[in-house]
């Protein structure tokens, strides 16, 4: 019988960094990804937060400073969290959002870069249901063994605690991009929409499921403008 301080070794933290290391490392092996690249999924801030209910990951580009300039920053969300499978299916959903860019969306190009990071096919852009038999069995052997030691809890959130809790959260907070994926129909495009702030030379840009959208950077002081571009 394993004892109660072998299980504590790891946390969910732990585990989501876990993913992205085996990820980045496969990827450059098989050369899907460039050390470039490969460096910029290594340096993005990666957390898991709480979320609000509505999503299972998101990407934020450029928000975060870390000394050797702005990085972008992908929350896994606990209150999107369904399995040790999903969370490393989310993993490689978002940092393929990272590498595809802001404008990618859920497109094809997204699509590729996700399959270059450890999908065995295509993912869908919304409804993904993430089953072992989706993520490279490199990938799958580590973070199964990784994820039998988290020993730190699951979430248990109530409903009444986080406002406007829904029933079953969407898959991606959608896309970090307009051009969305085939599961709402063919030329659907994303519900998000695109916001920058005035900095210069490089806003930070978010997308949100919002024409009105009041929110202000607190390190520019500016608030969030609709941007048009696609």
């Amino acid at each position: 019988m394993r004892a109660p301080e072998d299980r504590q070794r790891t946390t969910h933290e732990i585990y989501l960094h876990a993913v992205r290391d085996v990820v980045i490392a496969r990827a450059r092996k098989r050369d899907t990804i460039t050390a470039e690249q490969a460096k910029r999924l290594a340096h993005t801030k990666l957390l898991y937060g709480v979320g609000d209910g509505t999503y299972r990951g998101v990407t934020v580009f450029d928000a975060w400073q870390n000394g050797i300039g702005r990085v972008d920053v992908v929350e896994i969300a606990a209150t999107g969290q369904e399995s040790w499978i999903q969370l490393a299916g989310t993993v490689i959903h978002e940092l393929g959002h990272v590498l595809a860019g802001a404008l990618a969306g859920h497109s094809n190009q997204w699509k590729d870069t996700a399959v270059a990071l450890g999908f065995t096919v295509r993912p869908a852009a919304a409804g993904q249901v993430y089953h072992l038999a989706m993520i490279d069995p490199t990938i799958r052997d580590a973070v199964h063994a990784l994820a039998q030691r988290i020993g730190d809890g699951r979430p248990e959130f109530r409903t009444y605690a986080i406002p406007a809790l829904p029933t079953l959260p969407r898959p991606c907070s959608a896309g970090i991009g307009t051009r969305g994926g085939t599961s709402r129909g063919k030329g659907s495009g994303s519900r998000m929409r695109l916001w920058e702030c005035d900095c210069t030379p490089k806003p930070v840009k978010v997308r949100v499921a919002s024409d009105n959208f009041q929110a202000t950077r607190g390190l520019c002081g500016s608030s969030f403008k609709r941007s048009e571009r696609r």
